[in-house]
């Protein structure tokens, strides 16, 4: 009889770093999470929400996006695939992948992508004082 482990059912966490080239100026949180969004709906259909995927840091043109570890390959075609945003043309380059959003930090961007510049995690930190 083969049993199967807890570790296998729990959803693991990724972190997929990446970088934005290609555009004349940085671009707005509001609009990249809105791209990733729109994206992941149109790839993924009814799995979107069960796949996690959100944008955890970004500073302009580096970021972070968070899903689970069973979407890390559909997450980075998600990224892959975006090449306009309000009409401009960009593209976006996954760099790595880690288990950790320190890791992932330290390793790809060396420490530039702050949690205290994440205004998502502001507003967060807020609500539980």
């Amino acid at each position: 009889m083969l049993l199967v482990s807890n570790q296998s059912k729990r959803r693991r966490h990724r972190y997929i770093g990446f970088v934005i080239s290609g555009n004349n100026g940085e671009i707005g949180r509001e609009q990249i999470k809105k791209a990733i969004w729109e994206k992941t709906k149109e790839m993924l259909k009814d799995e979107a929400k069960q796949s996690g995927i959100r944008l955890t840091r970004f500073n302009g043109r580096e970021g972070i996006v968070h899903c689970y570890h069973l979407y890390k390959d559909e997450t980075i075609k998600i990224l892959n695939s975006i090449n306009r945003i309000d009409g401009r043309a960009i593209s976006i380059k996954t760099v790595g992948t880690s288990g950790t959003i320190k890791a992932l930090n330290r390793k790809f961007f060396q420490g530039r992508l702050k949690k205290s510049d994440d205004p998502d995690f502001l507003k967060w930190l807020s609500k539980r004082r």
